[in-house]
């Protein structure tokens, strides 16, 4: 009886912990907008308001470390009112508020080593209430992850779903922007990490579709030839009739039908799908070449270019990315249709058994791939003012790549769109750090060789294990 009655008191001592990382995401945001050089810059000193200068100024703080800021608040906001809504997940969420805070606190690092390495600065004594709150919330949020925390269970332990691949990545990526940025803070601008986030969007979306094929036991190769010419078509289309919309919609049509075709050779003819999209590479392409005689698309209606909008001011292929992700990732887990594909990848057998039909699954996952490679090819697309008569070099290996290291087990069962886009926005992190290290671009290659293999192998020993 005693036990019974000390629970609900143990519980209520710790439910202020819940609120934790809304408060200290306000807060940040707040301090973040209460520094003079971000809204007001003509009441600072001449060196505050050279912050607020982008481009070619003194230290280039704002744009190559000052965003982390409200990303960092963004982030301890949101992982708060997860713990409001799921409080199981209390621990570790307080973990990836710690994270946030280590983001934020690379921020001060990056100010006060450009602020140290700079001769007859004189500013710092000028810094608002905001700038020294916003250094001390940074710490708070470190240091939130030793309060105390209500136990979770088993099903919701910290080592459970750190060891989940999702969690594996996102702490990858931040490490890697951290140590990156802190080594070279021009890494941190503005610019580059909306380059990073933008330019493996569209790679981002095929992904997704090549995540659910790869689920359900099969593969794709054919999907750089297959965005190469619907890229192609669909700036063909915008030149010869003007009409944007029709660009805009066609490739996701045809990517159905071309994902249609292979899905019918792969489910009912029973073809391998790495023999069926082996040889559709060679005739897309082949059809790419002969069509185009190797002449690029030009002259583009200025409409036309989509993934150059920026609603928001954030670039069109962002929201793409992420919204597609989300939707896929909420419909590959609620829907009957998503999981099914978990149970055919897992065991075809037991899924007959079930009344699953694997042929309906395997043909259906292949048009729905068709579609997200349309979607990317139309984000490939409008990106330049020029359509190149080519695929898009090495495109195939990327997208795998990013399925596979996302989660995604080759053999099939498990994975998650949203580990694949994690995974594509790390290797663009990964393209892009190499050029800020004095790195050849040349061994992403070989980094995404190593990732493939990394993670099938820790896949086996992990089926390995659960044999066992």
């Amino acid at each position: 009886m005693t036990a019974v009655a000390a629970a609900p008191s143990a519980s209520a001592d710790r439910r202020a912990t819940h609120f934790v990382g809304v408060i200290l995401g306000v807060l940040l945001l707040a301090a973040y907008f209460a520094l003079p050089f971000v809204n007001q810059p003509e009441l600072g000193a001449t060196g505050i308001t050279t912050l607020t200068q982008r481009g070619n100024n003194e230290f280039e703080l704002e744009t190559n470390g000052l965003v982390l800021l409200p990303i960092a608040a963004a982030a301890a906001l949101g992982l708060g009112l997860w713990t409001v809504f799921s409080p199981r997940h209390e621990r570790v969420t307080s973990i990836l508020i710690g994270g946030s805070g280590v983001v934020a606190l690379a921020y001060f690092i990056i100010f006060f080593k450009a602020y140290l390495e700079a001769k007859g600065s004189s500013y710092l004594g000028s810094m608002a209430f905001g700038f020294w709150a916003m250094l001390a919330l940074a710490v708070l949020m470190i240091a939130q992850t030793v309060l105390p925390r209500a136990s979770t269970g088993e099903e919701f332990s910290i080592r459970r779903v750190l060891g989940n691949q999702e969690m594996i990545l996102l702490g990858g990526l931040i490490a890697l922007v951290t140590i990156v940025g802190i080594s070279n803070p021009r890494y941190l601008a503005e610019r580059n990490i909306t380059d990073v986030l933008q330019s493996h969007a569209y790679i981002a979306v095929a992904a997704i579709g090549t995540t659910m094929v790869i689920i359900t036991g099969n593969i794709d190769i054919s999907i750089g030839s297959l965005v190469g010419l619907l890229a192609i078509i669909s700036g063909r289309i915008a030149t010869d009739t003007g009409l944007i919309w029709l660009a805009w919609l066609a490739p996701p049509v045809l990517g159905m039908v071309a994902g249609g075709v292979t899905g019918f050779l792969v489910a009912y003819m029973r073809i391998p799908s790495i023999v069926v999209t082996l040889g559709m590479l060679s005739i897309l392409k082949g059809m790419l070449l002969i069509w185009t005689a190797g002449s690029r698309v030009v002259d583009l209606p200025e409409g036309f270019f989509l993934a150059q909008m920026r609603p928001l001011n954030i670039p069109m292929p962002v929201w793409f990315m992420v919204v597609l992700t989300i939707l896929a990732a909420l419909w590959m887990r609620y829907s009957g249709f998503g999981r099914s594909l978990y149970a055919v990848g897992g065991n075809k057998e037991a899924a007959r058994l079930s009344g699953l039909s694997e042929h309906r699954i395997v043909f259906q996952v292949f048009v729905i791939n068709g579609f997200f490679v349309g979607i990317s090819s139309v984000l490939y697309a409008t990106q330049l003012t020029i359509i190149q008569a080519t695929p898009p070099p090495g495109m195939e290996l990327t997208v795998i790549t990013a399925a596979v290291v996302g989660g995604v087990s080759i053999l099939g069962g498990t994975g998650t769109a949203i580990g694949a886009t994690l995974a594509a926005i790390l290797l663009s992190a990964i393209r892009s750090s190499m050029v800020f290290v004095n790195l050849s671009p040349f061994w992403l290659r070989a980094v995404q060789g190593l990732l493939i293999l990394v993670t099938v192998l820790a896949d086996l020993l992990r089926r390995r294990r659960q044999r066992v």
